[in-house]
């Protein structure tokens, strides 16, 4: 660390500021033109000539007659030609502030005339990426205005800029506390503010997050995207996936296309400019969620929830609120994302907005799954997934009261909309399925419907005194990839290794009751269908019950030839 003597302005290397002997003062402003750089200060005299030299000697005043023998200004004690130097000076920023004796905070535009509360608030300070930290983290912070007159400090003026800049009071008093603020929140501090370049929207922030990663500028947007994920490795705080992109209607955030579907991840803090008032849910109870980021998005295990007034889509809590405390005996109050299940898992759908559960509202919670939610989405992706339904396969069973106790893959299995989704050229699929009697609860008999639409959409159905169901349940059960159900007609060539192929777009078959004396009829068929405006298959099921020797009892059946 660079350190800049308050008598001579020369520069001094020191290993550990924090170091009573190393004492200092640490300057926080917004560039302007002729900054003096750290290797224009090398060469005290053409530094004087600079504007910015002004700055940098009225620092060293203010910092000397307190009786500090040093002084840090960013311009200056950075080497910024050397990438190693300057990402060490950035990942380590938040502790040199928090570790100053004072920060002195120059307002080039707070005029000297009128009240500070009235001129303050419209300071560019205010407005800057990198000055966000600048306020948080030092003890005290002095202000001072254009004419380097003292206009009030921090801690007296807490209550007053926690007032302008949302950020809370508790955090202005104690940097520490920033920790046990919910990330969203956090995250909204910085949503209006810039940055000169946009790596520095991520950069800057390292330390509100007390994370570290390297400086790669030219990443461009990436850099938020690793700083979040960098923020969820030692953080369970769901709460940053509470960001809103814009309504529709409007241009996305930062110059972004918008779209109908989004990954898990923010693009930017701006983002988060809803979310002063997150908290979490249960005062005083912060819900550490495990999760992790992997090749395939986002990794967590949870019991998603399902509004059927609200949307044809599932949401995950995220177990944090914006509202003030709820009763403890209100279930709502919460806040959620709503998830669109893909071939490729789920992704973020009504990006621009959040569920909030309300009082009454009905909903129903899912069994618990590994859910594997997509980390961003380019605009083409999202495109495709608006196709989604597109060669899918919906399951009709309307006439035919079942429960399905497997299902293959699992994967493409869209339970909410009860449909398989498609992938590629189309999918093999496979359904176990339990029937029961008519007032006979505790008889039952199961099927395995087995389809496909590679080629041309068939199915066929197998009972279990098939001669082949053995065969066919082993191979439904044995672990297999995505790829093996998409990538071939593996179900064509399964039936032909077995000496049979009898598949065609409709199947029957006949399962006699010798205790009820009755017989259950089966149809099965594979025909063209709508869904969501998207052409593509259902699979129908019909079933028809019959006593012996007497009038045939039916079940919604309309046109069936027995």
């Amino acid at each position: 660390m660079w350190l800049i003597d308050t008598t001579t302005l020369e520069l001094k290397l020191v290993g550990e500021p924090a170091d009573i002997e190393y004492s200092y003062a640490i300057l926080s402003h917004t560039w302007s033109d002729e900054e003096v750089s750290y290797q224009d200060i090398q060469n005290i005299e053409r530094a004087s000539r600079m504007k910015g030299f002004g700055k940098i000697v009225g620092t060293c005043r203010l910092a000397s007659a307190r009786g500090l023998r040093y002084a840090w200004v960013d311009t200056c004690c950075i080497d910024k030609s050397s990438s190693a130097e300057l990402s060490e000076a950035i990942n380590s920023m938040f502790r040199w502030y928090t570790e100053s004796a004072v920060c002195v905070a120059f307002l080039e535009d707070l005029p000297s005339h009128g009240s500070f509360e009235d001129y303050f608030p419209s300071c560019k300070w205010l407005t800057r990426g990198w000055t966000l930290q600048e306020l948080i983290a030092p003890r005290v912070v002095e202000f001072y205005d254009a004419s380097w007159t003292f206009r009030g400090c921090k801690p007296e003026l807490n209550s007053f800029l926690a007032g302008v800049t949302r950020i809370d009071q508790s955090v202005l008093s104690d940097s520490q506390a920033v920790f046990e603020v919910p990330v969203a929140r956090r995250m909204s501090w910085a949503s209006m503010r810039q940055t000169t370049r946009i790596e520095d929207k991520a950069y800057c922030l390292l330390g509100i997050f007390g994370v570290h990663m390297p400086m790669i500028y030219g990443e461009g947007s990436n850099a938020f995207m690793r700083l979040q994920e960098e923020i969820v490795k030692d953080n369970g705080d769901l709460s940053i996936f509470a960001w809103v992109d814009s309504p529709p209607g409007l241009s996305g955030v930062d110059g972004w296309m918008r779209q109908t579907y989004r990954g898990v991840f923010a693009r930017s803090p701006r983002e988060f400019a809803g979310c002063h008032q997150i908290r979490q849910r249960i005062r005083g109870v912060f819900l550490n969620k495990e999760f992790t980021v992997t090749n395939k998005g986002l990794r967590i295990e949870a019991a998603l929830v399902d509004v059927p007034s609200d949307s044809q889509d599932l949401i995950l809590n995220l177990g944090v609120s914006d509202q003030a405390d709820w009763s403890m005996n209100d279930p709502g109050g919460w806040v959620g994302v709503y998830l669109a299940k893909t071939a490729n898992g789920y992704v973020r759908s009504k990006p621009y907005s959040l569920f909030k559960a309300a009082p009454g509202t009905i909903r129903y919670r899912c069994d618990r799954a590994l859910l594997h939610i997509q980390k961003d989405l380019r605009a083409s992706e999202s495109e495709s997934i608006e196709k989604r339904f597109r060669r899918a396969i919906y399951l009709d069973f309307s006439q035919a009261p079942c429960q399905i106790i497997g299902i293959m893959p699992l994967e493409l299995w869209d339970g909410k909309r009860s449909l398989f989704l498609n992938l590629g050229e189309g999918i093999n699929a496979y359904l176990l399925l339990r029937f029961w009697l008519p007032n006979q609860p505790n008889s039952s008999f199961r099927l395995l419907v087995t389809f496909s639409t590679m080629f041309e959409p068939v199915c066929a159905i197998w009972t279990e005194n098939h001669p082949l169901w053995d065969s066919m349940l082993k191979y439904m059960n044995q672990a297999k990839e995505l790829s093996d159900y998409v990538a071939a007609n593996y179900l064509r060539m399964q039936l032909e290794s077995l000496g049979t192929s009898q598949l065609s777009s409709a199947d029957v078959c006949k399962i006699e009751h010798p205790q009820s004396n009755s017989v259950s009829h089966i149809q099965t068929r594979m025909e063209s269908h709508v869904f969501e405006a998207q052409p593509c298959f259902r699979l129908k099921l019909i079933l028809e019950h019959a006593v012996l020797n007497n009038a045939i009892c039916t079940e919604g059946i309309i046109d069936r030839d027995l």
